[in-house]
């Protein structure tokens, strides 16, 4: 039995982890890692941004899909991820801390046999004094900022 771990359920997480499941036994293990219990199609935030839909109708929760699929979620973010094992974990394993609300800051090492890396880029608004939602800009980048980007529009 292999164990395969995705983390990232956005556009590339989810196709991979809805394929691996769909093409390997249940004997080997889906575990999908992604800090939202949600999966949004990112395309379709300019529609909230425009006020033409609203997060709900451009988001779903994974958490129910996932157990339909016997995929096994878990809501967190990988912290770090260890390819030769460390200590008593001789294995490859990657560092967790949960997001969910139930286990929020708990923390736990999840071993595979094979990792999918799909976490998409790390939005740096920071990076520019004056840049990002609430400052100078909007954006439509999470459905959170499109909901924002809409507020502002009006």
């Amino acid at each position: 039995m292999a164990r395969v771990v995705v983390l990232g359920a956005g556009i590339a997480g989810h196709t991979a982890a809805a394929f691996l499941r769909k093409k390997l036994s249940k004997n080997h293990q889906v575990i999908v890692v992604a800090p939202s219990a949600y999966y949004q199609w990112i395309p379709s935030n300019i529609w909230v941004g425009v006020g033409r839909m609203t997060i709900d109708q451009v988001r779903f929760r994974l958490a129910p899909l996932y157990k339909k699929w016997g995929i096994d979620f878990r809501q967190a973010k990988a912290v770090s991820i260890h390819p030769e094992g460390e200590g008593r974990d001789a294995g490859p394993f990657v560092s967790i801390e949960y997001t969910s609300d139930e286990k929020r800051g708990v923390n736990e090492r999840v071993a595979y046999d094979y990792l999918v890396n799909a976490t998409g880029p790390r939005l740096n608004f920071e990076a520019t004094p004056g840049l990002g939602p609430g400052k100078n800009t909007v954006s439509v980048c999470s459905y959170d900022h499109a909901s924002h980007a809409w507020k502002e529009l009006h």
